[in-house]
């Protein structure tokens, strides 16, 4: 990254909108997850910088978080070839839905040079978001699905079920049906018509959030809930378990987990909202019953999926190295496909 910022003067800022971001391969779902893994890859071998997420929030109280929302702060710094220093600061407030008609999140990515500390990029950063986070469970998914997998099951219709279900197009080679579930139906046939048309799986609305677990490979959970959906009697042997929200499996269900693999277990004990963290607190889970974070699955130092019948849960929390990552690839981008506009930091330096 380092030869390419060389490119704009120190001192000049590349700005790139949502347009500009997907036109630098914000949407291109096979670069993410290889983009994703190397920095995982990294990260297993302690040539990151993974401060702690911060959250900006009114009150701990899960009602009034969903209707005032809240702002994460995410950031870090990616080693390797891909050296990039960077931070993310996205909003998630669930009014500017319903009452203007505007994204629940929203999102801009800083990344700074990563020898002088000089800012280098800003974009928007809603894209990479939903992206990277669909690209750390198409990880997942390389290392740890069933072989064979035909049906997915999907709970929530949202807009990183979306991005969930292309990465899964994108890395398996033989799906067969997707069953989905959201409360509210014409959000689930909004999805289906935008599935079926990108892709050539066929999508089935189900009349229940248990129906879409029902003879599932994969199952997923998208949602905002604050209390526990799955059930242990859900989970099938050979299950693949994928969450990347809050507290969607029941205890149970985890526990029936041989194996629990997560991105960041340290990041997601900190962060407190997830199944596993919250099993954590109550002392049904130690840190010895975490298998592996998954960059040490992806760097060979643990085993993934190892049988047929292996229950597996993939808890994600999200990594601002991940986003870190993504940004230094679409910036790279965009400087070969001379996107954005430059801004200046100052006429005169002091």
């Amino acid at each position: 990254m380092e030869n390419d910022a060389m490119r704009i003067p120190f001192g000049e800022m590349l700005y790139l909108n949502r347009e500009e971001v997907i036109a630098s391969g914000g949407l291109d779902m096979a670069s993410a997850i290889s983009q994703i893994e190397t920095m995982l890859a990294l990260f297993d071998r302690h040539e990151c910088i993974d401060p702690p997420k911060s959250v900006l929030r009114w009150s701990d109280d899960p009602n009034i978080e969903n209707t005032r929302g809240r702002i994460n702060f995410l950031s870090g710094y990616v080693g390797g070839d891909i050296n990039a220093l960077g931070m993310k600061w996205i909003g998630s407030f669930p009014s500017n839905k319903t009452n203007l008609n505007l994204p629940r999140a929203t999102a801009i990515v800083v990344l700074n040079d990563a020898d002088t500390g000089i800012p280098i990029a800003f974009m928007e950063g809603s894209v990479i978001s939903s992206t990277r986070t669909a690209a750390i469970t198409g990880v997942a998914v390389k290392h740890l699905a069933p072989r064979n997998t035909k049906i997915i099951g999907m709970i929530g219709a949202g807009v990183l079920s979306k991005a969930h279900l292309l990465m899964l197009n994108e890395v398996l080679d033989d799906i067969e049906t997707i069953q989905l579930y959201n409360p509210t139906r014409r959000n689930g046939e909004k999805l289906k018509d935008e599935i079926e048309k990108l892709t050539d799986i066929n999508v089935r609305l189900v009349d229940s959030a248990r129906a879409a677990f029902d003879g599932s490979d994969i199952a997923l959970t998208a949602t905002t809930t604050h209390d526990p959906i799955v059930q242990k009697d859900w989970i099938k042997p050979g299950m693949l378990t994928i969450q990347f929200a809050g507290h969607e499996f029941s205890f149970d269900a985890v526990s029936r987990a041989d194996k629990i693999v997560c991105d960041d277990w340290n990041a997601l004990k900190h962060r407190a909202i997830m199944t596993p963290a919250k099993m954590y607190e109550a002392g049904k889970l130690s840190d010895a019953d975490i298998y592996a974070d998954l960059g040490a699955i992806v760097t060979g130092r643990k085993n993934g999926r190892e049988n047929d019948k292996e229950i597996i849960h993939f808890a994600s929390v999200g990594m601002g190295l991940s986003d870190v990552a993504l940004a230094a690839m679409i910036y790279q981008n965009a400087l070969d496909l001379d996107l954005g506009t430059r801004l200046p930091l100052w006429n005169n330096p002091e």
